[in-house]
């Protein structure tokens, strides 16, 4: 079985439907983070709903589904609340609203024999926690509760950083954000993983970039809002 795993499409729904498009795949998985930031949030809750067999909660739909903080990074974080009232907000109605309100903020599902664990964040905080492969530590692999997870494959997002790696017999993987990527490049990132013999393939897709910075460019006014927006997606 191939499994396509997204994350973080945050408003994008170009990258998203290519992978889509692109992959075969007989399962596919998104690990939370629909809307903000990007001109189109409705659009990619619909691509999400329709085309995703599991999906958590990221912070940014906890957010604009309860009017909670996302408790994103202080970099960012007034760009985030802007783009939630001016942008997430306006476009999403109430059905799309109840439908983030009710993603779980975790999954745990038994996959070919193996045990996935899919979360946003960290186990022992998964909305806001953040996995990096340089701060895996016995203490973020625990839940709320300080237990250690008990899984073969832990899922995590929020970084906007693609990874895969083995700790202490259990594999972690990040595929990284497929509409906003932050870990250096401008393609945006998804993995696709075999259940055959449990390889993660990580992945980059080309798409209309400049299609995107259009449509940035007519979903905000011009000022250092619209600016610091089209720097976070990358562009000049």
């Amino acid at each position: 079985m191939r499994i396509l795993v997204c994350s973080d499409v945050h408003g994008n729904p170009y990258a998203i439907r290519s992978a889509i498009e692109k992959e075969r795949h007989d399962m596919s998985i998104f690990l939370g983070d629909i809307v903000d930031y990007g001109p189109f949030p409705a659009e990619c809750i619909d691509l999400v709903k329709d085309s995703f067999d599991l999906v958590v909660q990221g912070n940014h739909d906890y957010a604009a589904s309860t009017g909670r903080d996302c408790m994103c990074s202080q970099e960012n974080h007034d760009l985030s609340v802007y783009t939630r009232e001016n942008i997430t907000m306006r476009q999403v109605g109430s059905s799309g609203l109840e439908y983030l309100r009710s993603l779980p903020k975790s999954l745990r599902k038994d996959i070919d024999g193996q045990m996935v664990e899919i979360n946003h964040g960290s186990p022992e905080n998964r909305l806001y926690g953040y996995l990096y492969p340089t701060n895996i530590t016995g203490e973020n692999l625990q839940d709320e509760s300080g237990s250690r997870i008990n899984a073969d494959i832990l899922m995590v997002g929020h970084t906007h950083y693609q990874f895969s790696l083995p700790v202490n017999g259990m594999l972690i993987m990040n595929p990284g954000s497929i509409g906003q990527p932050r870990d250096g490049f401008d393609m945006p990132s998804y993995a696709v993983i075999d259940t055959v013999d449990w390889t993660v393939s990580l992945k980059r897709i080309s798409y209309d970039r400049e299609r995107l910075r259009r449509d940035i460019v007519n979903s905000m006014p011009e000022g250092p809002m619209r600016d610091k927006n089209l720097r976070l997606f990358r562009f000049p």
